[in-house]
């Protein structure tokens, strides 16, 4: 009897391990059939009347109302993905900036709301991270992960000014209310250059690991001297700056990597989402910190409204924190 059980068990084993393989594949193919209908949200923006909000997927857009987030509508596009979406000054278009990595960068520019394609541009040779609109809504500048960061014009075919100066992909880049630019990446400056010569002006140098984000004061903010322009970086630190002096004021460090940043409309505070799934209100000021949120994502896309109700993306699904009262 143990004879015959001891030679049982090899085939039971081999029995078992097939099992395990099916069920194992069956497991893949339903993880990766639901990956692809729900694909992580890469990329956020408010609509300039604050009534939609624009989410970007490797799957395209998908449209949301606001504040309501319901009545969503997708757009699927032909590019494998999209790091941003920003609307034009006065409302009537759509950027789009994404690409094929190791291929090509592509930036969209789309009519508002039926997304017409206006007309679309492949000058990067690698994946476009940001875009940005100049407050006249006439040009615009993109960041890549080729470290460069170009400035086109929306009646032009190709950009006029190329900013070579950082030594790493360039992953933030915006218009400073002086009509400067601004750009960070993985070589841990921030660069700010003219936008007519893309010569720089300042390379701002305090941050000791990659700087995923920037976001600046509305120019009428700041009662004394220039409104301040906030950076999150890898060394989980957010850092505030005066640009035109090249000046860091303050930094507030964090227990994980703050990976987005914005401001409410009167800058009084500046929201934060961090890696470990947290969204804290800071004071640029005092550099006090209050927890508003915690889930179980990385706060990848963060925007605040004119009523200061916080929207964000959590995995593959735009949600809200209501303002507090």
């Amino acid at each position: 009897m143990i004879g015959q059980k001891s030679q049982r068990d090899p085939r039971h084993r081999v029995c078992l391990n097939k099992f395990v393989n099916v069920i194992w594949l069956a497991v893949m193919v339903v993880f990766t059939d639901n990956a692809d209908a729900q694909s992580p949200i890469t990329a956020l923006a408010f609509s300039t009347d604050y009534k939609h909000v624009i989410a970007g997927s490797h799957l395209g857009l998908l449209i949301e109302d606001w504040p309501g987030l319901h009545g969503g509508r997708t757009k699927p596009l032909e590019m494998d993905s999209i790091h941003d979406v920003s609307f034009s000054p006065d409302g009537r278009h759509l950027l789009i900036a994404g690409g094929s990595p190791g291929v090509a960068g592509i930036v969209q520019l789309r009519r508002w709301p039926n997304l017409e394609l206006v007309r679309s541009w492949s000058e990067h040779q690698d994946v476009v991270y940001a875009i940005a609109w100049r407050a006249d809504g006439k040009e615009w500048v993109s960041s890549s992960w080729d470290g460069y960061c170009r400035v086109c014009k929306i009646d032009a075919l190709v950009a006029h000014v190329t900013m070579s100066n950082h030594s790493g992909p360039v992953f933030a880049a915006m218009y400073l209310p002086g009509g400067q630019i601004a750009s960070a990446g993985a070589d841990r400056t921030i660069v700010v250059w003219d936008s007519s010569s893309g010569l720089p002006s300042k390379i701002l140098r305090q941050h000791t690991a990659t700087v995923h984000a920037l976001a600046c004061q509305a120019s009428e903010v700041a009662k004394v001297g220039e409104p301040l322009l906030a950076s999150a970086g890898e060394d989980r630190t957010v850092r505030f700056w005066q640009p035109s002096i090249g000046r860091m004021v303050r930094f507030q460090r964090f227990k994980s990597t703050p990976r987005s940043i914005a401001w409410t409309m009167d800058g009084r505070w500046l929201m934060v989402g961090c890696d470990d799934g947290r969204v804290f209100q800071l004071d640029p000021i005092q550099l006090t910190t209050e927890e508003l949120l915690l889930q179980n994502a990385s706060v990848i896309n963060l925007l605040v409204d004119m009523d200061g109700e916080i929207c964000f993306s959590h995995r593959w699904a735009v949600k809200k924190i209501e303002k507090r009262r």
